[in-house]
């Protein structure tokens, strides 16, 4: 719980304040998009590659696959489930899970939105944390979200080396910086 938030030599510490010094702060700083003035046709540099089974419905496995994968402890987004809800209640909501994941490949993405959302939580950098720039912002995300997000990127993940340049490195499994 933050109790007060020093911005400016001024300690904030009504919660509005507090919010909307922190949303400003914040604001400048994420997801800011630069204006382009030509843009690049990446069909032209990309080999063309069969991505027709990352479209296929979702099997009960890859759901329950997923499930397992997601860390233990962490802490809940907006619809308050963790993963280990999801796994210890597997037999009871697997059909009503299965029927989501439907749901979102008969709708092709559309209203994926609704679950496109998180809450914001800042993260003290050290103990004395006083000010804006002590915090690290992270999101917390809705479970089913990272539950559909894991088996599409299992399914992308063989294809990586087709789709990403080789002298991209970062994050492509066998393929190193050093």
């Amino acid at each position: 719980w933050i109790h007060g938030i020093s911005v400016d030599g001024a300690v904030l510490t009504d919660p509005s304040d507090m919010a909307a010094a922190t949303f400003e702060h914040f604001d400048s700083r994420i997801g800011t998009d630069a204006p382009r003035d030509c843009t690049i046709d990446l069909s032209q540099f990309i080999q063309p590659s069969n991505l027709e089974d990352l479209d296929a419905p979702f099997s009960e496995d890859e759901i329950w696959q997923a499930i397992k994968s997601l860390p233990s402890r962490k802490a809940p987004g907006p619809d308050g489930f963790t993963a280990e809800f999801l796994r210890s209640c597997w037999p009871i909501i697997k059909h009503d899970l299965r029927c989501v994941f439907v749901q979102v490949y008969a709708l092709r993405g559309r209203g994926f939105s609704c679950l496109n959302q998180a809450l914001i939580t800042l993260l003290p950098k050290r103990a004395d944390a006083n000010g804006l720039g002590d915090y690290r912002p992270i999101s917390l995300i809705h479970i089913v979200a990272k539950v559909l997000a894991k088996p599409l990127s299992l399914r992308l993940a063989p294809k990586l080396n087709n789709l990403v340049s080789n002298v991209q490195n970062a994050f492509i499994p066998g393929r190193s910086l050093h």
